[in-house]
């Protein structure tokens, strides 16, 4: 049986959504659930029509409504006010935002064995995943924090779970 890193998740988002946070007009992911507190990065799946991972997101912990305080990103300020057309409960803010120098199809996340279906809500990523795509040099689209230019690049840094 696989092994799963608590770390990382691979999330569902759509198309609209995805392009709306990597031209940081979204600088925030809302849910209804609260992810666990170990989750640092998701791994943006595109919904159908692409179907695909792009994308790897370093979010923050979850905030409640009112917590964002940031009128900048879409729907922050429904967010903040409880006025969102879908009622959400918690919203993570995207960090930083990495490319993949490759795109990863659900036919090949289904092919290695690093998914079964398209994601409903989230899956953790499984250590297998992460193990052939550590060596995988990663585009840096936006990192808030560090203020890396765009077209940096890294490689996929493969942290221990943190107690």
């Amino acid at each position: 049986m696989a092994t799963s890193s608590k770390s990382d998740i691979i999330i569902a988002i759509r198309p609209e959504h995805v392009a709306n946070i990597v031209s940081r007009g979204k600088n925030h992911e809302s849910r209804k659930y609260l992810l666990p507190s170990r989750i640092k990065r998701l791994w943006l799946y595109e919904t159908s029509p692409a179907s695909t991972i792009k994308y790897v997101a370093t979010i923050s912990a979850g905030k409640r409504l009112g917590e964002i305080r940031d009128s900048r990103g879409l729907r922050n300020d429904e967010f903040d006010q409880g006025n969102m057309e879908h009622p959400a409960k918690y919203a993570y803010e995207i960090q930083k935002l990495e490319g993949l120098p490759e795109i990863i199809s659900l036919s090949d996340l289904k092919q290695n064995g690093w998914l079964n279906e398209a994601p409903q809500k989230y899956c953790y990523v499984k250590d297998s995943m992460r193990h052939v795509l550590s060596a995988l040099p990663l585009d840096v689209v936006f990192d808030s924090a560090s203020g890396q230019p765009p077209g940096y690049s890294e490689s996929l840094e493969i942290r221990p779970n943190a107690q």
